[in-house]
């Protein structure tokens, strides 16, 4: 009697496998044409230089809510080369709005507007600045 309940306590305490998350990445803006965008792909860090906008790619990731290295994360950047100059030498970055957002499944996860210049989101954290 004690070994089946050992047994069943075994299990019960068992850990549950999860599976991988489907995750979407997005980048959209109406003033800026192309952007720098980086984001996890699930397996390693993906780098694109001058990626039309709006860009959108779909992943799998094992966790994406991770707050480490495999966690689910876009970043793009549009500052010098992407936007005009201002009268005193730096990038005229006000008003050109550029939004990045994190979907799990079909749920916004994270969506950040900007217009600074580059914007992030996290898989870890649930964010909406809109």
């Amino acid at each position: 009697m004690v070994s089946l309940l050992t047994g069943g306590c075994a299990v019960w305490l068992a850990p549950t496998a999860r599976a991988d998350e489907s995750v979407t990445y997005e980048v959209a803006s109406n003033d800026i044409s192309v952007a720098d965008i980086e984001y996890f792909d699930g397996h390693a860090q993906q780098a694109l230089h001058d990626a039309p906008l709006p860009w959108r790619t779909t992943v799998t990731i094992a966790d994406p809510r991770s707050l480490g290295a495999h966690g689910a994360e876009v970043r793009t950047d549009w500052r010098p080369n992407h936007v005009p100059v201002g009268p005193l030498g730096a990038p005229a970055l006000a008003g050109k709005w550029v939004t990045v957002r994190i979907y799990f499944g079909d749920k916004v996860r994270c969506e950040n507007t900007l217009d600074v210049g580059d914007a992030a989101c996290h898989g870890a954290t649930p964010f909406n600045n809109t």
